[in-house]
C-alpha cells in the first residue's frame, strides 16, 4: 500500500499510541490492582482512555520532538559504519 509521507506520519503516531496504550494500561492495572475478577473490563476501560489521550498527546508532542531532535542531531543521508562516525556523515 502506498501512502503519502503525511499519512505515514499519522499512521505511525496512531500505531505507536495503540501499542503503548495497550502495554502501559496492562502494566499499570496489574501493578495497582493485580489480576482481579473483572480485570478484562477494567483493562478495556483503562486502554480506551489511555489510547484517546495518547493519540491527542502524540499529535501535539511529535512535531516538538522532531524540532528538538533536528537541532540536536544531524541525520546522515547514507548509512555509515560505526567506526566512521566522529564529526559528520
Amino acid at each position: 500500500m502506498n501512502v503519502s509521507p503525511r499519512t505515514y506520519g499519522y499512521l505511525l503516531r496512531i500505531s505507536i499510541s495503540f501499542f503503548m496504550s495497550i502495554l502501559m494500561s496492562f502494566a499499570m492495572l496489574v501493578l495497582n490492582l493485580g489480576f482481579v475478577e473483572n480485570f478484562m473490563a477494567l483493562w478495556f476501560k483503562s486502554f480506551s482512555v489511555a489510547f484517546a489521550l495518547a493519540v491527542v498527546i502524540s499529535s501535539l508532542v511529535f512535531p516538538l520532538v522532531i524540532a528538538l531532535l533536528s537541532k540536536l542531531v544531524k541525520v546522515c543521508d547514507e548509512p555509515v559504519e560505526l567506526q566512521e562516525v566522529t564529526e559528520g556523515c
